[in-house]
């Protein structure tokens, strides 16, 4: 198997056949992992395009060009097509390890377009365009015009004619002059900002890259015919006959704190052979609106102050499909403070998917799941819902059947690891099992055909393997086999553990066993920390600590805008309280850390309890304040994550600036006894490296125990090269043997066994 030349044959070995005595899973094998992404299924059923990557296998980033919209990192992976009939692997590109932008399959499936992407010597990158046969196996590059080239942020389509694709092109004096304004704000000599200037400087560099028109690429001689001249699109798409694309116009004027990267779009139709495109919607009335398509391409639907409209792109205006009703005349009937109330709150529905005739649309609220029919409007009712009963299970639509006589779901359960997939009669409302189990069921979708499903199921402790599976799922088959060699490796078993926390709220969390569990017996644990946790799924880090005896646990938490720390306060320590319980954690070697936000948690947590003996914060912020307008390459993101998202700090700095402090775990420093390790990278542009320069100076002021490590080329996911990672991996693993472990469990100790 090849090795990416960036990576040290000494350091990585290639995992080898399973041999009579297991192994721990280490940090080298965290690199190797293979996953697999689908990219494209033949709309016969019969083929599908997927990659298969391992972190080893790609070169490092480089970070200090992130912002650059000329700049384009690497993710090296094979291409590898698989006949779902057979299970047959066959490789387009031979063993070549290649950055798939994009691949799709002809309409009649008989050959493949590929986007690759190439660096070049400045770091920009290059897409090349290919098509691969599937019957005789051959490669050919489309040739390469003059003009435009094929554009980093591009899509890839078929047209309808099976002759041509469509891609999104760019003018190189477009990243030229992207490139010289990137290196002016970075490189200076001489930067000035100005509160006059529209935008923030960073959101109008990224938005320089929505600069594109859209081509349509003849694959034989290469020749391009431009369908939308220049704009700043958004995004795009192209009806199923190809008469039509359809786009987003980025019309914003100027930076808005309210959403992250706001854009103010236009939506627009444009029909081949027109002189200009149709506006289908404003820009005023397209705030905050996400069309959904028909599968034709030829209508829209969009859900408006609870409302569904419907509208296509022939017609003059919208359609509401669910209108309000009309109090009924009269007198009204004597009720119930409640009921009234009940009886005034419009139902509010959302948009669900149109079936492929464009015939019907679903629709979903609180209350249940509805079939609308578009000539009437009329609609009826298929699954109904209890709003109250937070017990019931989650139902989530992905596609229907290619005839519209049913609706497929994904199933699970909300407490305890039952999860599928079910069949809802668009009629009726029947709903048939069609898989429930234990096991994780991901990414599934429906061939275009409606023959079979495709998707992505583990065990909730391996990886990820791909599965193929007739439309009632009877027969169902595993078509990959990624990661044999993990038959060599003694890995974690989960499982989900149900607790209160300090304020009786019932949560749930992911508890992973150290490998030599042994019932009985207390092993030290570790918290790792974020939001909420339910489902489990491989976790590399997880199978690595406890394959070194610790315990690990992904807890819930409540989180309650204004007073986040408090609720990581009271949901930890209560899921800590559980494990003890349990007879699974010693509560003496509880161990905790978190990335980014849960680095933040990690800090503040321990500014509040000292019953963790070992916390590491991974690119985690500690003083809110500072923080506030920091990283100015993600624009308004770090203002818009306390006043309206993650943070939940619920407003502005100044309409609540007792809260900033309250939540910056430098403030609280002199309260922290638990010995802390910081993790960072000095290019992070989401948490800057100075916030953990602020705790680590603060801690070692106070006498504290704290060590801060810095990888000076690494970003928010602090290492940067394979080595940098097996480096960081066993630097936590190291930190919590030094406090967690007893003196006969050490590293030292455990060579003599």
């Amino acid at each position: 198997m090849k090795r990416s030349a960036t990576l040290a044959a000494a350091l990585l070995l290639i995992p080898t056949a399973a041999s009579a005595q297991p192994q721990r899973f280490s940090a080298e094998d965290m690199l190797n992992v293979v996953s697999a992404s689908v990219l494209d299924i033949s709309d016969d059923g019969r083929l599908a395009a997927i990659t298969e990557s391992r972190r080893a296998d790609s070169p490092p980033a480089d970070n200090y060009r992130y912002g650059d919209p000329t700049y384009v990192g690497l993710s090296l992976g094979r291409l590898v097509v698989i006949d779902l009939d057979t299970g047959a692997r066959r490789l387009p590109l031979g063993d070549r390890l290649v950055d798939v932008h994009q691949a799709a399959w002809s309409r009649d499936g008989l050959r493949l377009a590929i986007l690759l992407t190439t660096a070049d010597a400045s770091g920009g990158a290059r897409l090349t365009l290919h098509v691969w046969d599937a019957a005789s196996g051959q490669l050919r590059d489309v040739p390469r015009a003059s003009g435009p080239a094929i554009a980093a942020t591009t899509s890839l389509e078929w047209a309808a004619d099976d002759r041509s694709v469509l891609v999104a092109l760019r003018d190189p004096a477009r990243d030229a002059e992207a490139a010289a304004r990137f290196q002016a704000v970075t490189g200076g000599p001489i930067v000035v900002h100005s509160s006059k200037d529209p935008f923030l400087e960073w959101d109008e560099l990224g938005r320089a890259a929505r600069w594109r028109s859209v081509g349509q690429v003849d694959v034989t001689s290469g020749q391009v015919t431009v369908r939308v001249p220049e704009r700043k699109l958004t995004d795009y798409r192209v009806s199923r006959d190809g008469s039509f694309v359809l786009f987003q116009e980025d019309v914003t004027e100027k930076t808005d704190y309210e959403t992250i990267r706001g854009t103010d779009n236009r939506l627009l139709a444009w029909k081949q052979g027109e002189a200009e495109p149709r506006e289908l919607m404003p820009a005023k009335d397209m705030s905050g609106l996400r069309p959904l398509w028909s599968d034709d391409g030829k209508a829209f639907a969009y859900a408006k102050q609870g409302q569904v409209y419907v509208r296509g792109i022939e017609d003059a205006e919208a359609r509401n499909l669910t209108p309000r009703p009309k109090p009924p005349a009269g007198e009204p009937p004597v009720t119930t403070p409640d009921e009234r109330d009940e009886a005034n709150r419009p139902e509010s529905f959302s948009v669900g998917s149109f079936n492929r005739a464009g015939t019907e649309l679903l629709v979903t609220s609180r209350k249940g799941w509805y079939v609308v029919n578009l000539a009437d409007a009329s609609r009826r009712q298929i699954v109904t819902l209890d709003p109250e009963d937070d017990a019931a299970p989650q139902i989530s639509a992905f596609d229907w059947a290619p005839d519209g006589s049913a609706i497929y779901a994904t199933w699970s359960a909300r407490d305890k690891w039952e999860r599928g997939v079910v069949r809802i009669d668009a009629t009726s409302g029947e709903m048939t099992t069609l898989v429930k189990d234990a096991r994780l069921w991901r990414g599934v979708t429906l061939t275009r055909d409606g023959r079979r499903f495709v998707g992505s199921v583990s065990d909730g402790d391996r990886p990820n393997e791909l599965f193929v599976a007739d439309a009632g799922f009877a027969n169902f088959r595993q078509v990959t086999d990624l990661n044999p060699w993990l038959a060599n490796r003694r890995l974690t078993k989960s499982e989900l553990v149900k607790y209160r926390d300090a304020d009786g709220e019932e949560l749930h969390g992911i508890l992973r066993y150290p490998t030599n569990h042994v019932p009985g017996q207390t092993y030290p644990t570790i918290f790792e920390i974020y939001e909420t946790f339910f489902d489990n799924g491989f976790n590399a880090r997880a199978a690595f600590l406890a394959g070194h005896g610790y315990a690990v646990f992904h807890p819930s938490v409540h989180l309650v805008v204004g007073r986040p720390g408090e609720s990581w306060l009271k949901g930890v320590t209560a899921a800590a309280n559980k494990l003890i319980d349990m007879g699974i954690a010693d509560p003496d070697r509880l161990g905790v850390h978190g990335t980014s936000y849960g680095g933040y948690a990690t800090v503040l947590l321990i500014s509040q309890t000292d019953r963790f003996k070992a916390a590491i914060n991974v690119s985690g912020k500690v003083n809110m304040v500072s923080f506030y307008t920091d990283s100015p390459r993600l624009g308004v993101r770090n203002i818009h994550a306390p006043e309206n998202s993650q943070d939940r700090i619920g407003g502005s700095l100044w309409e609540y600036p007792e809260r900033y402090l309250d939540h910056s775990a430098v403030m609280r420093a002199d309260r922290i006894t638990t010995p802390l390790l910081n993790i960072t990278g000095d290019q992070d542009p989401n948490v800057p490296a100075s916030q953990s320069r602020e705790i680590y100076y603060a801690l070692r002021r106070l006498g504290k125990d704290v060590e801060w490590v810095r990888y000076v080329n690494g970003a928010h996911r602090p290492p940067n090269t394979h080595e940098e990672s097996i480096d960081f991996e066993n630097r936590i693993l190291a930190w919590y043997d030094k406090y967690l472990k007893k003196a006969d469990d050490t590293p030292a100790a455990r060579g003599r066994r």
